[in-house]
């Protein structure tokens, strides 16, 4: 294990435990699942279920008897512009014919022809098949770079002429998780993962986000993409830490990791707005600690239980704001002052 992954090992089980306990207990009983081979954050798939084999149809019937004169039959039809009479040859003979090298290079035809005629949620499923079925047998790293872009085009391009959304981001979003799935290692895996961390944030869904982001600093900490996706992971433990200003474990854990980050990426360009969230998430966690002594000083009206919830104050906070306040209150409590109305 290199030094920087031991680094973000240490930072995610010190800063992370809590967050996971947080984001497990926030998930209903019958909530979906998720991936068990390190992708946080991604939907669990079952490939060999959402990708069946296909089978021989009475839809699609071969014109020939023997593969590679179907093949030309469906090229000659693909070249005289007649994509959907090319189309339904070359499925007939991966239908047909699945073992033999024509069906490999007539399945990469039915995607580029779904692509060539902007058919792109098929072209991408299509370029899906090829690779789960006949990975060995295909340009493997362009039909990923097909599919990149495939993606990219649903995402920004996912709006009708009146500006209502075509389909939901989650259709979107699973297409960018299968390519990551599909080259875990590849260069543009972290790209990919911001992306998806960028969907979960636009739904709302900061804890997925943030699981996402960093299993990318998990697996691509020397990555370029490393430095956005760690202000990004800060800045959503950030907004969930003030939205639920109650959850003195999500405080907590926000800071854990925002030191972490200062401390791991001193030059950061977004430095000066870590700092300024982790200083304002200290300020939000001695506010917690304060009022829940208070709590035990003003409405429970027992005084050994103030003075406990005190000390356990000063034990951390002795020089904030509230320390001279509350060492005063706890001299007047152990002289046997009665807890404030």
């Amino acid at each position: 294990m290199t030094q920087n992954n031991h680094f973000w090992l240490t930072a995610f089980v010190v800063a992370g435990l809590a967050f996971a306990s947080l984001a497990q207990s926030g998930r209903s009983s019958g909530s979906r699942g998720y991936a068990t081979d390190s992708f946080e954050g991604f939907e669990s798939m079952e490939q060999d279920t959402r990708i069946p084999q296909k089978e021989t149809s009475f839809w699609y019937s071969v014109k020939h008897k023997e593969p590679q004169a179907q093949m030309d039959h469906a090229a000659q039809m693909e070249a005289c512009g007649r994509y959907k009479t090319a189309r339904k040859a070359y499925e007939a003979l991966v239908r047909e014919w699945p073992t033999t090298p024509q069906a490999a290079q007539s399945q990469l035809a039915i995607a580029q022809i779904y692509e060539k005629t902007k058919k792109f949620e098929r072209a991408f499923d299509e370029y899906q098949y090829l690779l789960t079925h006949y990975a060995g047998h295909c340009p493997y790293n362009e039909i990923l770079d097909r599919q990149f872009r495939i993606a990219n085009h649903l995402m920004h391009n996912n709006r009708s002429m009146f500006g209502w959304a075509l389909s939901g981001t989650e259709s979107i979003r699973e297409r960018f998780e299968q390519i990551v799935r599909n080259a875990p290692r590849s260069a543009i895996a972290p790209e990919v993962m911001l992306i998806i961390g960028s969907i979960h944030v636009s739904a709302k869904d900061r804890r997925e986000a943030i699981m996402v982001y960093d299993s990318l600093l998990n697996r691509f900490p020397e990555s370029e993409q490393a430095k956005t996706a760690a202000y990004l992971a800060a800045q959503c433990r950030y907004e969930l830490a003030v939205k639920f200003n109650y959850n003195e474990t999500c405080c907590r854990e926000a800071i854990a990791f925002s030191k972490a980050i200062l401390s791991r990426m001193p030059g950061h360009p977004q430095n000066d707005q870590l700092k300024a969230w982790y200083t304002e998430l200290v300020d939000l966690l001695i506010e917690q600690n304060y009022q829940q002594a208070f709590f035990y000083d003003s409405r429970t009206r027992k005084r050994e239980a103030a003075i406990a919830a005190y000390r356990r104050f000063l034990s951390e906070f002795s020089d904030s704001k509230y320390g001279q306040q509350v060492r005063d209150r706890l001299v007047e409590l152990e002289a046997g002052a009665p807890p404030a109305k």
